[in-house]
């Protein structure tokens, strides 16, 4: 089953759909709702996420961080991070 959904605003008490080619000539249901008003975004502008993350830290691996990308890379490619396959 194929559906279309469109949000518009209601002018005058009508809306207008241009529907497809493949629903011409078929018989179809409309049902109107409401539509669910905008969720209130929770942006904090202006503000860090350092440290939002901090309790999930491991400090025995911190010392190992800097080199983590390039170790991880020779491991799984047997190379340096910098190499071409």
């Amino acid at each position: 089953m194929e559906a279309i959904r469109r949000i518009q605003t209601v002018q005058n008490g009508e809306v207008h759909l241009q529907l497809p080619k493949q629903f011409w000539g078929q018989e179809v249901e409309i049902i109107v709702l409401p539509a669910p008003a905008q969720t209130m975004r929770l942006v904090m502008p202006n503000k860090s996420l350092h440290g939002c993350l901090k309790h999930y830290a491991k400090p025995e691996l911190i010392a190992r961080e800097h080199d983590a990308w390039q170790t991880t890379a020779s491991e799984k490619h047997g190379c340096l991070a910098h190499c071409t396959h």
